[in-house]
């Protein structure tokens, strides 16, 4: 079981990793390859495989269901593969662009490696494998980028993607490889599971009247509450506060960084009983830290900004994580994880657009006040329902 759940984990790893490296160096691939005209469109290459991955995750999680979750994850990590082998063959834009639209299509590696750990694990140890998940992909957002900055300087990034194939192939090979082991192995710290059965959730005993779709609702919301900062961030310091764009840049990962951190000591304090109400805590936190940071007219009161907003994301991350373990039937895990992930995913999409229309209308700070306003709303709204 350890071998098994290590090897999703990793192969997880490897794959986010290949996702993730690339996007920051897609304009100096278009460069270096094809024309400088299609330099234009670089900033809608980034949207492609998240807004293919929003379609397609929901119904892989299905399919996974019907086919298998094993199955599924196998079929995840060897479609990365095949899609990166086809984004490193490109000759033209367009070609570039469907390779990349290929990678969220036939992707899914997160949501499937989510589904297949639900499928071995009771929800307590799901809970904290979720979590670090979610470390893993945050991991693989830092250091991919800057490993493969070391290799921009007189070599084709885009060739890079063929061995960036070689992960998620692997991956793929050796969860093929492994044993299969069904069934959801019994709480080390429980003695007696009857309680729950394999055809009722969690959820009904343990997160009172939260349901699955509401879930997906919290997911996409908050999702859209913070990725609505992430496009202008660091245009936006050097106008607002004349901060050079590779301190803004450390800056901006500064809430992910302290994920790593802070995940375990705060995980500790977030279980099935309290996680709605530190889900809307955290979220208020969140908005805080926001809220600081549009307002702040020196760096050390932006810091502080970020340091307030990468708590509430932690927290408000691990709130999440625990409700999706909470709500997850084994019979659909699949599908429980794929509509988790595509809610996502559309968060990502539609708080692109929302940014792009509201940074070129009004300024580069009004995606932060909207965010603020959401994630308000988001918090009051789920603490007026436990009342």
């Amino acid at each position: 079981m350890r071998q098994i759940i290590f090897i999703t984990v990793l192969g997880h790893f490897g794959a986010a990793f290949a996702a993730l490296c690339m996007p920051p160096f897609y304009a100096h691939i278009l460069k270096q390859n094809f024309s400088s005209q299609a330099l234009i469109m670089a900033g809608w290459y980034f949207t492609l495989p998240t807004l293919a991955a929003a379609i397609s995750n929901p119904l892989w999680g299905k399919l996974a269901d019907r086919i298998g979750i094993r199955a599924s994850l196998i079929r995840a990590h060897w479609g990365l593969c095949l899609s990166f082998i086809i984004t490193g063959m490109a000759r033209t834009p367009w070609e570039f662009a469907f390779g990349l639209t290929l990678q969220g299509l036939l992707g899914g590696t997160f949501a499937a490696s989510n589904a297949f750990l639900a499928s071995l694990l009771p929800s307590k140890r799901l809970t904290t494998f979720l979590s670090v998940m979610q470390g893993s992909a945050r991991t693989a957002l830092f250091a991919g980028p800057a490993i493969i900055g070391l290799f921009s300087d007189g070599q084709n990034l885009l060739h890079i993607f063929f061995y960036l194939a070689i992960f998620p192939g692997l991956a793929g090979l050796v969860l093929y490889f492994l044993p299969a082991r069904t069934g959801v192995q019994p709480d080390s710290d429980s003695s007696d599971n009857s309680e729950v059965s394999n055809n009722t959730p969690s959820n009904s005993i343990q997160t009172g009247t939260l349901n699955a779709s509401s879930l997906y609702r919290f997911q996409a919301l908050f999702t859209i509450g913070t990725v609505l900062t992430y496009p202008y961030f660091v245009i936006d310091l050097a106008q607002r506060l004349a901060i050079p764009a590779s301190l803004a840049g450390a800056l901006f990962g500064l809430p992910h960084a302290l994920f790593l951190l802070l995940a375990w000591p705060l995980g500790c304090h977030v279980n099935f009983s309290n996680a709605q109400t530190a889900l809307a805590r955290f979220s208020a936190l969140t908005c805080a830290g926001l809220l600081l940071q549009v307002l702040a007219n020196n760096l050390p009161a932006l810091i502080t900004g970020r340091i307030l907003m990468g708590v509430g994301m932690t927290g408000a991350y691990l709130a999440i994580n625990t409700l999706a373990a909470s709500t997850t039937r084994q019979a659909s895990a699949g599908q429980h994880f794929g509509k988790l992930e595509g809610a996502n995913k559309w968060g990502a999409v539609l708080a692109g657009i929302l940014a792009s229309g509201l940074a070129t209308s009004m300024s580069y700070t009004a995606p932060i006040w909207l965010a603020c306003a959401l994630l308000a709303g988001l918090s009051i709204f789920i603490e007026s329902k436990r009342l």
